[in-house]
């Protein structure tokens, strides 16, 4: 699976939230989170790059293209982290999780969910 470019990534968010959607719905979410609507033609390249990547299908209705995820958010977040780890902390997941024990407060309880969820496994 490929890297998304950072406007990529914020469409595929948004494919995610919204199920379904067209370049118009897609607009509209820009639009009442950010407070400004972008080119129809921006959001529209946008969608077709992930379509031709193969993050969301489409269904051809006419003129208008309704789109779908095609990765899952959980998918997509596991080969983010995956490479995180391995670009940031030499492939250590220790010490990635050491990292978010001491800088960003970690609780004890979230910890212990983790030490249970790699004991089941």
């Amino acid at each position: 699976m490929q890297k998304l470019t950072k406007a990529q990534e914020d469409i595929m968010h948004l494919v995610w939230e919204l199920g379904e959607c067209t370049v118009g719905d897609l607009r509209e979410a820009i639009e009442q989170r950010d407070g400004s609507k972008p080119a129809h033609s921006t959001v529209s390249t946008l969608a077709l790059a992930l379509l031709e990547r193969g993050f969301v299908t489409a269904k051809k209705y006419g003129r208008t293209f309704v789109y779908k995820a095609a990765v899952s958010r959980e998918a997509y977040g596991r080969q983010s982290l995956g490479q995180l780890i391995k670009n940031f902390f030499g492939g250590s997941p220790s010490l990635a999780v050491s990292q978010l024990v001491e800088h960003e407060n970690l609780s004890l309880e979230e910890l212990n969910a983790l030490v249970r969820k790699l004991e089941e496994e």
